[in-house]
């Protein structure tokens, strides 16, 4: 199940990729709870698609157009650690952004059920149970 759910992570960012938050939309579970960093202004939890898609919503003027280019899939269990190195271009006033990003993600049912976002790579490693 591990490679199965690598797979489906990979194809849910090259969606993101491909044509954004509406087709990533459709790899997630109607429960899916996102997580943002702690360290993210305004961070925070949304539970369920329709609040996740209303807060990337209101973060789309200050984010802009967001690219990411997976560096690493590590399967941990139930979820997926991810590397991604994400570009914002933020064109309506927010700052560009070029760097890394840490994400798990859980697949359940051939869905994704939560994300969690983290700045750290120490503490994104600490929250599937690894370490370096």
């Amino acid at each position: 199940m591990s490679q199965e759910n690598v797979e489906i992570v990979r194809r849910y960012y090259e969606a993101w990729n491909a044509g954004g938050l509406d087709d990533a939309r459709a790899f997630w579970s109607d429960e899916i709870e996102w997580q943002d960093a702690p360290q993210m202004l305004d961070g925070g939890t949304c539970r369920g698609a329709e609040a996740v898609v209303a807060h990337f919503r209101d973060l789309d003027e200050v984010l802009g157009t967001m690219k990411v280019q997976v560096e690493r899939l590590v399967p941990t269990g139930d979820e997926v650690l991810v590397l991604l190195n994400v570009h914002l271009d933020a064109p309506r006033g927010g700052l560009p952004l070029d760097g890394p990003i840490f994400e798990t993600v859980r697949v359940e049912g051939g869905k994704i059920s939560r994300i969690r976002l983290f700045v750290d790579e120490r503490e994104a490693l600490e929250a599937v149970g690894l370490s370096e």
